[in-house]
């Protein structure tokens, strides 16, 4: 029996487990690996202490950090949570649970769900059939496969500008796909960047509407929002940086979850709507998606478990 089974090794699951493991409780972390979304941002700005450092970089930071605690918790790599269930009444009539994986069954007191997101799909023709062959979701994994090439970044929020700037070390030319007249998210020194470079191009006001090719990705068709037109444009790649869902198959019969199926939490102590389960970081509820937000989030949960495990003693 754990005191806390931590799910998720990102920024929020991370710190969760720091504090947790400092608090000297019986702590499993498990993670389908560790590091989270940061192993796939290029370049990370003003995290404090870092003014600028390379995402895999923070991430390596993030990972030896929390293994320094090794003998105070436990972590378990390429484990997959497939469900949680509630499985009966512990000390003071609080609960218990069985977390199941693709491997095990742990049974735990408490459990911090910090899980991060899967990244949005454009849901259009083409694009499950290009997956892998010219359709990409990850700009830091696959940017150097396009050297030389044309390519379409689709959504200009930070994760597509940043996307777009990564690609300028490879590319011949890349377009931003954006469906606003003109960027109207984004960071401004990203901005600035996109509008000096000589290589980036910005379609405004038009989205994918169908993704072309034979054996791999060869054009697309885009929709203008304000005039209807369809136009091609011939791209040898397509990354889709639309955002990201939470990743919760596994609870979604549990907890409470809003209208963008995020988990609604208590803003003072992360507990979600059952007792013995809180949750941090980009699962949540909490309106902004940054990687400082989610590191404190995640300490902060951990620390309200703590405090909750102690009613049980």
């Amino acid at each position: 029996m754990y005191d806390i089974i931590i799910i998720g090794g990102g920024p929020a699951g991370i710190s969760a487990g720091i504090y947790a493991a400092r608090k000297k409780v019986k702590t499993l972390l498990l993670a389908k690996s560790l590091g989270g979304q940061p192993t796939e941002a290029w370049q990370i700005d003003n995290y404090p202490g870092f003014p600028s450092i390379m995402g895999a970089e923070l991430a390596q930071n993030f990972t030896s950090h929390i293994k320094k605690f090794k003998e105070n918790i436990e972590i378990k790599e390429g484990e997959a949570v497939v469900k949680i269930e509630k499985t009966g009444k512990g000390e003071n009539e609080l609960p218990t649970f069985d977390v199941l994986t693709e491997k095990e069954k742990y049974e735990t007191k408490a459990i911090i769900i910090a899980s991060g997101g899967n990244p949005r799909r454009l849901d259009v023709p083409g694009e499950e059939k290009f997956a892998g062959r010219g359709v990409v979701y990850c700009a830091t994994c696959d940017a150097p496969l396009f050297n030389g090439k044309t390519v379409a970044v689709v959504g200009a929020g930070n994760s597509g500008l940043d996307a777009a700037l990564q690609l300028t070390k490879y590319a011949k030319k890349i377009y931003i796909i954006n469906k606003y007249p003109e960027l109207k998210v984004g960071d401004p020194e990203y901005k600035e960047k996109i509008n000096n470079s000589p290589l980036i191009e910005i379609v405004p006001s038009s989205w994918v509407k169908e993704i072309k090719g034979d054996k791999f990705v060869s054009a697309i068709a885009l929709e203008n929002l304000d005039t209807k037109e369809i136009t091609e444009i011939n791209v040898e790649g397509v990354f889709v940086e639309i955002g990201s869902h939470p990743s919760l198959q596994f609870a979604r019969h549990m907890v409470k979850f809003n209208e963008k199926g995020e988990i609604v939490i208590n803003p003072a102590t992360n507990a979600s709507s059952i007792n013995g389960i809180f949750a941090a970081g980009d699962v949540t509820d909490v309106p902004y998606k940054q990687i400082i937000i989610s590191a404190g989030e995640g300490a902060k949960a951990a620390l309200s478990a703590y405090y909750y495990l102690q009613q049980q003693k």
